[in-house]
């Protein structure tokens, strides 16, 4: 293996060793560590272009599964981009939709829904690449696509009616509703892999990655919501009273007799409060307290 391929290889284990011990945020180092790796292709890039050592090395063929070659690339081909326009697109979408999912289901749902929505893109995208006659092809497959992907699949599942900022087809909204932003990118890229378009992208990666993520989701952040659709019972929010001021605010929730003063005190427990699963401070949304962890209390 090439020097700067092995110095890839580094960056992006140590990546997630990060990800996994210390409490940086999950897009940001992933964004990061992408540019790192993209950087050091374009140093070992030759004939004058960009696509080298870094990706043959480190990108995935759908044959490595017959060989058992090189099964590492399943994770470092998340990493490794064929162009200047591949990795910034990728970055974009991956800020846009992973910060906004991140603190909502925290940190290590997000992390599982990238790296298993990843493999889950890969793995769709290499089936569809097989044939009987050929097995599996030798197509090189690199880039963060499928697995952030799989981050969009979990926004849209979760949280359709949330408004974010993102694309209209090429037009840049502030605030847009996930299930018409999301959404549509995803018919697009279901048409465009039906309609057997292929254009160097994988689009079965997207896809894939976009229905495994959803279903990820499902599973990691099963029972995230605990609604309380009746009048608030302050004691049912004493896991979240950890420090003496959240419970002197939900003490004196307790006592008020009027709406207006029960939800100033509410406000005030929500600054102070501390939630039992993600240890983050919750907000105030409406009639609702969420986590970053997708905890949510709500009542009437």
């Amino acid at each position: 293996m090439q020097f700067l391929s092995l110095l890839s290889v580094v960056i992006i284990f140590a990546t997630i060793g990060i990800l996994l011990v210390r409490r940086y945020e999950v897009t940001y180092v992933l964004i990061i560590s992408n540019l790192l790796v993209f950087m050091l292709g374009i140093l070992a890039a030759f004939n004058g272009g960009v696509f080298g050592w870094v990706q043959f090395e480190l990108g995935f063929r759908p044959s490595y599964l017959e060989s058992g070659e090189r099964l590492y690339t399943i994770i470092t081909h998340m990493f490794v981009h064929a162009s200047f326009l591949h990795v910034m697109m990728n970055m974009l979408f991956l800020f846009l939709i992973g910060t906004q999912l991140e603190k909502r289901i925290g940190r290590e749902r997000t992390i599982a829904v990238y790296f298993l929505g990843g493999l889950v893109a890969v793995a769709t995208e290499s089936l569809l690449q097989w044939s009987p006659d050929s097995g599996f092809s030798t197509i090189l497959m690199v880039g963060a696509s499928g697995a952030v992907s799989a981050l969009m699949g979990a926004m849209l599942l979760l949280y359709p009616q949330e408004e974010i900022p993102f694309f209209l087809g090429p037009i840049f909204m502030q605030r847009v509703k996930v299930w018409l932003s999301v959404g549509t990118w995803f018919l697009l890229q279901a048409f465009l892999l039906v309609a057997g378009m292929e254009m160097g992208v994988a689009y079965g990666a997207h896809v894939g990655g976009f229905l495994g993520g959803a279903l990820i989701a499902r599973v990691v952040v099963e029972g995230r919501t605990a609604s309380i659709e009746r009048p608030l019972d302050p004691q049912e929010l004493q896991v979240f009273a950890r420090t003496p001021r959240a419970r002197k605010a939900l003490d004196e929730v307790a006592k008020a007799d009027e709406e207006d003063i029960r939800r100033a005190w509410m406000e005030e427990f929500a600054e102070n409060a501390t939630c039992p699963h993600c240890e983050s401070r919750p907000e105030m949304r409406g009639n609702k307290l969420k986590c970053r962890c997708g905890l949510e209390v709500k009542w009437r």
